[in-house]
């Protein structure tokens, strides 16, 4: 073969190396098995053209003209997926859950500031800000992820292409995708390329029974190929109708769980509204321009309250969004919501120290009109018993965050 013509096939297997998708230029063994396929399939092709005698220039130009553009050939490598609006339908969930982890990275971050911020800046000023920070970091994350899966989607990457990442996101937020779901798109995937195989190999075979009778036989052994990936589709098809009937037993099995369960979507949404309703009305305080009715240190207590109250129920508003039956994530939720009441303790403890502040006035009609620190006051020692009480009561909360914790986990031993 003359340079000339290393130079035609060299040229034309880097472009389609070129055009080839990103997701296979990840697998380099799988590239090069293509490219030094495609490669023979040419050289085949320009001797059938030579009629047995050594390619010249113009049969292996010929040959890559049968087989088309590199675009062309590069194509059926990114139709793996199923379109779903811009996106495939395979990336949709991975998509959806990438959304879910940077909007909550970003509502947390955006907690964390206010709650520093919270002691050197008016607290209208840190909830304007902390709302304004959470929308405009959501709408950018969002435009971004949504710009780069519309990428991926036309390039043909399918959730396996990116390893580990998309199970580990299962685990956070599992909405319906599995990892035998994962391994069935694995094996799809595969039945994909092995069809791209096929149909290359059929056009050859079409190529060489133009060109010379004694390939008619490229017929036969094309259709017994074809038989065999109908046989196999079939028996790929009974795999998953299997594999469905196993998932079927399997939630039947995990309703039977449902009364065991330690969380509900009830005590969820509860504590989401109520805490959040609530906070926030403690923050803003309209009851607060009653003229002599509250301390301002009463008042500024009140805020701080207001403010933990306010985060627990974005606690209760994240672990609903994560799913009641997102057994590690809401384990991980559960511990840092008992370390995060612990906070509350020293709260009422400086309330302890400071009785004087609240307004006793307001529940004893007038009887009493304020708390002094005197042991032998009746009065007194109901308010200390009453905030100790509270104290108990923040405790118990959290030995029964712990008990929550152990139950899920031998629920996740269960399932």
């Amino acid at each position: 073969m003359s340079v000339v013509k290393n130079l035609l096939l060299v040229d034309f297997l880097a472009q389609v190396k070129k055009k080839l998708p990103e997701w296979l230029k990840w697998k380099e063994e799988e590239l090069k098995s293509i490219i030094d396929d495609l490669e023979a399939q040419i050289m085949n092709e320009a001797r059938i053209i030579a009629a047995g005698d050594e390619p010249s220039d113009n049969d292996i130009r010929d040959a890559i003209m049968n087989f088309g553009t590199p675009e062309s050939i590069a194509k059926p490598y990114k139709s793996r997926g199923t379109p779903k609006f811009f996106l495939t339908q395979e990336l949709f969930e991975f998509y959806v859950r990438s959304l879910f982890f940077f909007f909550g990275l970003i509502i947390f971050i955006n907690i964390i500031v206010s709650i520093f911020r919270f002691f050197i800046t008016p607290w209208w000023n840190v909830l304007g800000d902390m709302f304004g920070g959470m929308w405009v970091g959501c709408l950018i994350a969002a435009v971004f992820i949504t710009v780069v899966f519309v990428y991926f989607s036309m390039e043909g990457f399918l959730p396996e292409d990116f390893g580990i990442i998309p199970k580990r996101l299962a685990l956070i937020f599992p909405f319906n995708l599995t990892e035998e779901e994962i391994e069935e798109n694995r094996r799809y995937t595969q039945m994909k390329i092995e069809e791209i195989h096929l149909n290359r190999e059929a056009k050859l075979e079409k190529a060489k029974s133009r060109v010379s009778e004694r390939f008619a036989e490229a017929q036969l052994i094309r259709e017994e190929k074809h038989s065999e990936a109908r046989i196999l589709r079939r028996q790929k098809a009974a795999e998953a109708k299997a594999l469905r009937k196993q998932k079927v037993a399997e939630a039947k099995e995990k309703q039977s769980l449902k009364k065991k369960y330690p969380v509900t979507v009830g005590d969820l949404v509860f504590g989401a509204v109520g805490g959040i309703i609530f906070g926030l009305l403690l923050i803003l305080q309209p009851f607060a321009d009653i003229t002599g009715l509250f301390d301002p240190a009463f008042l500024n207590w009140i805020k701080l309250f207001g403010l933990l109250i306010f985060i627990s129920g974005l606690f209760s508003l994240v672990r609903l969004a994560m799913g009641v039956r997102n057994h590690t994530g809401q384990q991980i939720m559960l511990a840092l919501l008992a370390g995060y009441n612990l906070i509350f303790i020293p709260l009422f403890l400086l309330l302890l120290n400071q009785p004087e502040i609240f307004p006793i006035s307001l529940f004893s009609g007038g009887i009493i009109s304020s708390i002094t620190v005197d042991p032998s006051s009746l009065a007194y020692v109901i308010y200390f018993w009453v905030i100790i009480l509270i104290c108990i009561g923040t405790i118990a909360g959290m030995i029964e965050n712990i008990y929550k914790i152990t139950k899920l986990q031998n629920l996740k031993k269960d399932y």
